[in-house]
């Protein structure tokens, strides 16, 4: 396959150049060396016409009447022009000469009598005969004069013909090439300026400065192809602001959006993404176009029959897709589109985070099994023996009141899980609208959970420790704070060994307060970390269940933690303890 050279201006007008001016050169030279003996006429013809006319002056005419005048007159100017003259009436009598052979001759040189018959120049020329000079005669009509006479000149020159045909040549040769040289940097120097003047109206410096002038002398064509250029250039500029205007918002637009956008061609190969597709998907949004494939990203075996019917132009249900470990869900939508000018498809596909939908979907429904279980187990409690006592047993006392007993106790773990639910309600609807908070110190929030819990402490022989080595100020819910550090520490007495030590922390970090709760209790699996501060989630239920516990504790301190700002978190070893941290912002 041939390559095409693209080359400079300056050397384009070059080889223009020299195309135009090589075939004349090789002409010239092919013409020169035909022969010597055409050279060296006319260089001889031209020296005789030139000395006749240096020679027939006006003065030679004045002197023409008086033959030693004349004489002297031809003497002088042979002399300064080094060769011999005579002048020859019509009669063929010499009439002056500057050699005195010719004075005595008896009859006219032949030149004379050819240039007296023809009436025009005769120029002849020989070679000497010592063999290096050149010997010419030549013979003019003196037509000027009142009587026709003829001038007759001869010269020998200390140079032979070839060597004549030589140095006319060679001077031709250093003419032509001098000027050929001349004329190249000529073009040279003109097609730099040329080239360096139509750089100057790039599209991007027209743009930049659309004033730029040309000088005055400039060819009228290259001004309007200019001005043309200009006004392109300016079109131009403002088609590329604005394409770069759209192409930002477009990036700004697919950056912000909440689902990942991919365009995939028909291989599967990612052509462009959005940042959020690249957190979906987890890979480094650095990626070059054509390095992403949406398979191996995607290891999962309904993804590879989906994007088979994506491909042949069905209309898929959308597939939806999930990951353990961390827990995700994704929805995924594709839709092809055609690429102008190309004639493939491209894919275009939405990925959609539908983890949180799918975990409160979730929390939902164990809510309200798990409302329903806590609330009929009591209710099934209570209904079994209130209708043991309405079948007779009410008559008898001690059954009666034991009966009695067990109903109340039901009953305040139903008003338990109903007070700990609309907590939970006010708290969740606190979040659109702020709390009612107080300055307080945070020693007298410890304090007066300590004092709740102290009698529960007791009774399991347990020890309420405290490491408070700042005491700041806090603008809180006193009620609700304290009924979060009230909840940990019943949770760690709960769940704790009797004998076992409670410790209550408070640190203070460059940004935030920690309130910490460690217990040396059973401590709680990895797996169930992740779900721990979930409505009604229990490690153990059967446990936590005789132990008395509403599952909503956790729960509550996480919302409390969140009406302020703050967050909670968990740190566990089976059989070692459990530490659970209330983070405040300052």
């Amino acid at each position: 396959m041939s390559r095409v050279f693209r080359l400079r201006l300056p050397v384009v007008l070059l080889l223009c150049w020299t195309v135009t001016t090589v075939p004349i050169v090789l002409l010239w030279l092919l013409t020169v060396f035909a022969t010597h003996e055409q050279l060296t006429n006319a260089w001889i013809e031209e020296r005789a016409h030139y000395l006749a006319r240096a020679i027939l002056t006006d003065d030679v005419g004045k002197q023409m009447p008086n033959p030693q005048a004349l004489t002297n007159v031809l003497r002088q100017k042979a002399g300064v022009l080094e060769l011999q003259i005579a002048i020859f009436d019509e009669g063929g009598r010499t009439l002056a000469a500057t050699t005195p052979l010719l004075d005595h001759a008896t009859a006219e040189p032949p030149e004379v009598q050819l240039c007296r018959r023809s009436g025009r120049p005769v120029v002849r020329w020989m070679e000497a005969r010592s063999g290096d000079h050149l010997r010419w005669i030549a013979a003019f009509p003196m037509s000027q004069l009142s009587s026709p006479a003829v001038l007759w000149l001869e010269q020998e020159i200390p140079l032979s013909s070839s060597a004549l045909s030589s140095t006319i040549l060679w001077s031709g040769l250093r003419t032509i090439g001098l000027g050929s040289v001349l004329g190249a940097v000529a073009w040279l120097i003109a097609g730099e300026w040329l080239s360096r003047t139509i750089g100057r109206f790039s599209p991007d410096r027209l743009a930049q400065n659309c004033s730029t002038s040309l000088p005055p002398w400039c060819p009228l064509e290259i001004a309007h192809l200019v001005q043309q250029w200009n006004e392109y250039a300016v079109h131009r500029e403002n088609d590329r602001q604005t394409l770069r205007q759209i192409q930002m918002e477009f990036e700004a637009v697919l950056d912000h959006l909440l689902d990942g956008i991919l365009i995939l061609d028909r291989s599967g190969r990612g052509q462009k993404w959005n940042r959020q597709a690249a957190r979906l998907l987890r890979f480094p949004p650095q990626l070059s176009p054509g390095q992403l494939v949406l398979s191996e990203r995607i290891r999962h075996p309904a993804f590879s029959p989906w994007w088979e019917q994506v491909l042949s132009g069905e209309a898929p249900a959308p597939l939806r897709i999930s990951h353990e470990s961390p827990e995700q869900h994704l929805e995924l939508r594709a839709a092809p589109f055609p690429v102008d000018g190309v004639g493939e498809m491209h894919y275009l596909v939405v990925i959609r985070d539908i983890t949180r939908t799918e975990v409160l979907d979730r929390v939902r429904r164990d809510f309200v099994a798990n409302v329903s279980h806590e609330l009929k187990t009591p209710l099934t409690t209570m209904r079994g023996f209130l209708e043991t006592l309405l079948e007779g047993a009410i008559e008898e006392p001690e059954q009666a009141r034991h009966f009695t007993q067990i109903v109340l106790e039901q009953t305040e773990r139903l008003e338990r899980i109903v007070d700990d639910l609309l907590v939970l309600t006010r708290l969740d609807s606190d979040r659109d609208q702020p709390v009612e908070r107080q300055n307080v110190k945070a020693s007298a929030l410890i304090q007066g959970a300590l004092d709740q819990c102290q009698l529960a402490a007791e009774r399991k022989n347990m020890t309420l420790k405290t490491e408070v080595s700042v005491d700041p100020n806090l603008n809180v819910n006193p009620r609700l704070f304290q009924m979060a550090i009230v909840n940990l520490i019943d949770n760690a007495i709960k769940y704790s060994d009797p004998g076992k030590t409670i410790t209550l922390r408070v640190e203070m970090q460059e940004e935030e307060i920690l309130f910490s709760v460690a217990d040396e209790g059973w401590g709680i699996e990895s797996r169930h970390l992740p779900r721990i501060f979930e409505r009604f989630y229990r490690v153990d239920p059967g446990r936590s269940r005789e132990l008395g516990g509403t599952g909503l504790g956790l729960s509550i301190v996480k919302h409390v933690a969140q009406v302020h700002g703050g967050y909670v978190t968990v740190t566990s070893e089976v059989g070692r303890g459990s530490t659970f941290t209330i983070h405040l912002p300052k």
